[in-house]
């Protein structure tokens, strides 16, 4: 890294299957830099082939932190995922080592380059409150009191209800509030966070939606969701359950639908959300970097750094 410079923060965002790790991987290689995680499904230990974690060979080569270090049962959210990356980004800071976040799950980045809401965490008893109260009133009765015309889904209202049965206010007021930043005031001066986007021809993502579901096919895949689904960690309600391809691979192996149709639907269900994801990205950011290949981006990082 080059001296009297703001200490870079490499962030690398993209669809799924773009290749946005590979690429993180090479340039952690040539700078002895450290990958953390920014993949809300990456954190669990549960199935490392479907959310496509980085390899025993590639932890041995460079080091990745905040990947598989929950189990399926725990509740995590972008609060917890915040405090855990800041504090491992200071540290890195310290040892004046590169740090280079990966992954698609745009809240988490959204929540690290501008800080995160000041919404209190809900107290389950207020959680169960919101819904009895739903129960009990009615969906029309419930928009009323909590919603308005445009807030009519069944998850915000019951959002906005909780926080107004715990807090006492409207969500609008949290809303309102500065973002908490959760740095060190004396040393994120120095930092400087670049945005470097992945975003590749939409049928060359496409194609490698496809070939990566197979490719992890091949890498045993079906029994590796055939564990977890025997394991004393599953359960219905998990995050983790929500991987690219899960219901499909399960589906199938309940003999539900044959293996065709299990290609064909998961590899759907993905390149789905690989557009969804282009779509995100290009409405909630600014200053981003985009690039359509890895070799170009590659290059822009290098003379950014």
């Amino acid at each position: 890294m080059a001296e009297n410079k703001k200490f870079p923060i490499i962030i690398i965002s993209g669809a799924t299957a773009t290749g946005k790790s590979k690429l993180a991987h090479q340039i952690a290689k040539k700078y002895q830099a450290t990958i953390l995680n920014a993949d809300s499904l990456q954190i669990f230990s549960e199935l490392p082939i479907l959310t496509a974690q980085p390899s025993l060979d590639e932890r041995n080569q460079v080091e990745y932190l905040l990947y598989g270090i929950f189990d399926a049962k725990q509740k995590i959210s972008v609060g917890i995922w915040l405090n855990l990356i800041v504090d491992a980004i200071e540290k890195l800071y310290a040892k004046n080592i590169l740090p280079i976040i990966v992954g698609g799950t745009g809240m988490y980045l959204s929540a690290l380059v501008r800080g995160i809401s000041n919404i209190p965490e809900i107290n389950p008893e207020f959680k169960k409150n919101a819904i009895d109260l739903y129960d009990k009133i009615g969906h029309q009765e419930f928009v009323k009191k909590f919603g308005n015309e445009k807030i009519i889904d069944k998850q915000k209202l019951l959002r906005r209800a909780e926080v107004f049965l715990q807090e006492g206010r409207e969500i609008e007021y949290f809303y309102n509030l500065p973002n908490k930043i959760l740095f060190d005031e004396k040393i994120a001066k120095n930092f400087n966070f670049m945005h470097f986007n992945l975003n590749l021809e939409r049928e060359i993502n496409y194609k490698n939606c496809n070939d990566r579901f197979l490719q992890m096919l091949e890498n045993n895949v079906l029994k590796e969701v055939e564990d977890y689904l025997s394991s004393a960690v599953f359960f219905e309600e998990s995050s983790v359950n929500k991987s690219l391809g899960f219901q499909e691979i399960r589906d199938f192996i309940d003999k539900k639908i044959d293996k065709n149709t299990m290609i064909k639907m998961a590899t759907q269900k993905t390149r789905n959300y690989a557009k969804r994801q282009i779509t995100w990205f290009k409405h909630q950011f600014e200053n981003i970097i985009y690039c359509d290949n890895s070799q170009n981006l590659m290059q822009k990082i290098i003379t950014n750094i």
